[in-house]
């Protein structure tokens, strides 16, 4: 079946011939254009060369506007062509409204927003940033970071329940101790949760702090709970993070077992490896360790069965003949 114009724009822009030069042209300039455009913004926000270089980051502005218009509009139009959507109704309609094209979106609006409206263009330059959340594309790193937080948002979820009780715990405490020796830091509940936020993340900024007996103890208790509780989304974190790394390498084992069942390493089949350590995010050395590990094992097993030293094929196998023949000779 020959492929349609619009599959392959699908696969060039999501990145399925990964080896393409023409897809690794295109993967590159759409990573330039992120970068350069979130460095201009950044250095726009310095009103001395905001002044001296403003034709400058236009240019740099409408013209990465204009790619990531192009991509975004190429994008929605070979959006039938996805797996995710092949055959659905409302194909198109159902992309834009997945989180990676809302991104997309978000690229092109700062600049709408800039010609046809009033509004703050410091507000602009903040909406600009969120276009690095398009450099997730070409980051094997973030992509892994995204998917792990997805996979644990329910565990999140109960983490920041028991953070925000403990919020609101806190902050009621210590404006019970401290709102009559302290009116002015700690006069309502919304300052004394601001100390609160502040004491349980470990900061302690010291522009507030309690005086009498009291607050000081309920601010050591809440110092101490507040080391627990940012260790606990921490380490379910970095647990999440090794278990999908290891299945990652336990399907990329699979993989090169598949391909290495009987073959030797070709130029092919590491090709082939290649491509599937690329679609894991596997290290070079954590593939150089699969396949050694794998070479051990056929080693093994292949010093395990006799061979013959003229033929060089296994020995079951040749009695196995010789048995064949000796029933057919039989009366």
């Amino acid at each position: 079946m020959t492929a349609t114009l619009r599959s392959k724009t699908h696969k060039l822009l999501h990145g399925v011939e990964r080896h393409s030069r023409l897809s690794l042209f295109v993967h590159l300039v759409l990573a330039s254009a992120i970068v350069i455009n979130v460095v201009s913004v950044i250095f726009d926000s310095v009103h001395e060369l905001a002044e001296r270089y403003y034709l400058q980051f236009a240019i740099i502005e409408i013209v990465c506007t204009l790619i990531f218009t192009v991509e975004y509009a190429l994008r929605v139009w070979s959006a039938p062509d996805d797996e995710r959507f092949s055959g659905r109704p409302w194909a198109r309609l159902r992309y834009m409204f997945t989180p990676m094209a809302l991104i997309d979106l978000l690229a092109i609006l700062p600049i709408l927003l800039w010609f046809f409206t009033s509004v703050d263009l410091r507000f602009v330059r903040i909406i600009r940033l969120l276009r690095l959340l398009k450099f997730t594309r070409y980051s094997t790193g973030l992509e892994l970071m995204l998917l792990v937080f997805r996979q644990q948002l329910g565990i999140f979820g109960a983490a920041s329940a028991a953070l925000a009780c403990m919020l609101v715990f806190s902050a009621g405490a210590i404006y019970v101790a401290e709102h009559e020796a302290q009116p002015d830091a700690f006069g309502n509940l919304l300052k004394a949760l601001y100390w609160s936020v502040i004491t349980l993340a470990t900061v302690g900024y010291g522009d507030v702090v309690p005086i009498t007996p009291f607050g000081k103890f309920l601010a050591s208790v809440i110092s101490l709970t507040g080391i627990g509780i940012v260790a606990v989304p921490a380490g379910i974190l970095a647990s999440a993070f090794n278990a999908e790394l290891r299945r990652r390498e336990n399907e990329y084992r699979h993989q090169a077992t598949r391909q290495l069942m009987g073959k030797r390493l070709t130029e092919r089949v590491r090709h082939k490896l290649k491509s599937h350590q690329e679609e894991l995010g596997i290290s070079d050395e954590q593939a150089q360790s699969v396949l050694d590990d794998i070479r051990d094992v056929h080693r093994n097993e292949s010093d395990e069965i006799l061979t013959c030293p003229h033929c060089h094929q296994p020995l079951h196998m040749e009695l196995k003949e010789a048995e064949g023949n000796s029933s057919t000779q039989k009366p």
